[in-house]
């Protein structure tokens, strides 16, 4: 498509020695040379146009947690699937003409030597970072799912203990500092490379429960923790970071205990304060640590 537009704004060069041969033929005649060439431009910017639409319309690509569905045909009739587990690097092309237009074409390499390529992306730079951490997340031999695991490596960059969500255990009430402590975690994973948060264990690895968490709620069991859970989610951090939030809960000799794992966010996550002014956190070694104003702003250019 770059060619022919190339090949077009070159041949518009000559457009004076295009006006003589125009007059010479005696087409002035019928059209005047100045409202001839609005309609060559009209058309050509419609053609162009047209054809960068179905170039984009019959290759559509859906992009899911472990692989890339390629729709082609009439009506998607033929798909294609592509796996992002055995992705080696992603990069992208911008031509001259993508680089105006602020659109590029994303290109995935496979270890089997096969490409991938997804043309006339907008904002290319940010799917990018989503693809690269899909398909670190699909080939992550990590075992979150795994609660003895997870016991069992303790406290660390990417593990998180909590006792408990909401009840203070030496004042026997609800703090919402706590809370607010669990919020700063799930932020600095966000940020950082993901993680996992399990409530009910204690910094040890002991078993607690959440039968504690579950007295101070309306609904006194795992449905009404969730649901707490997913509200200071919302509230904390913002609707558009949930999707990067799972909750599961598993029952350990007889005492159930939450599973919150959190994947890495494409942009920066922040927690809210009440006093309207936001807090960024990261995690460092086994611990979660605040960024001032120009440490965020380095990191999130460095990230």
């Amino acid at each position: 498509m770059e060619i022919i537009a190339a090949v077009f704004l070159f041949a518009v060069s000559f457009l004076e020695n295009y006006e003589m041969l125009y007059r010479n033929w005696g087409l002035v005649k019928f059209v005047r040379y100045d409202i001839f060439l609005i309609i060559v431009f009209s058309t050509f910017q419609l053609i162009y146009v047209s054809l960068l639409f179905l170039d984009w319309y019959f290759a559509h690509f859906e992009i899911t947690e472990k692989e890339i569905t390629k729709k082609s045909g009439l009506l998607f009739r033929h798909r294609k699937f592509v796996s992002l587990s055995d992705v080696t690097s992603i990069e992208t092309y911008h031509s001259p003409l993508g680089r105006m237009m602020h659109h590029a074409n994303i290109i995935i390499n496979h270890s089997s030597g096969r490409k991938t390529q997804i043309k006339n992306v907008s904002n290319a730079d940010e799917y990018v970072h989503v693809l690269k951490q899909m398909s670190h997340n699909s080939t992550d031999p990590f075992p979150t799912h795994n609660i003895s695991y997870l016991l069992k490596q303790g406290e660390g960059l990417t593990i998180e203990f909590k006792e408990t969500l909401r009840y203070d255990k030496r004042e026997k009430k609800i703090n919402k500092e706590m809370e607010r402590v669990a919020m700063k975690t799930i932020v600095a994973f966000l940020n950082t490379k993901g993680g996992t948060l399990i409530i009910g264990v204690s910094d040890s690895g002991d078993i607690i429960g959440l039968e504690d968490d579950y007295q101070t709620l309306p609904k006194k069991n795992r449905d009404g923790f969730e649901n707490h859970l997913n509200m200071l989610v919302r509230t904390a951090i913002g609707m558009s970071f949930t999707k990067y939030i799972g909750i599961k809960f598993e029952k350990i000799d007889g005492k159930e205990v939450c599973i919150v794992s959190v994947s890495e966010s494409h942009r920066p996550a922040y927690l809210h304060n009440s006093d309207q002014k936001e807090d960024f956190f990261v995690r460092v070694g086994n611990s979660t640590q605040p960024f001032s104003m120009s440490e965020t702003e380095e990191y999130i250019k460095t990230r």
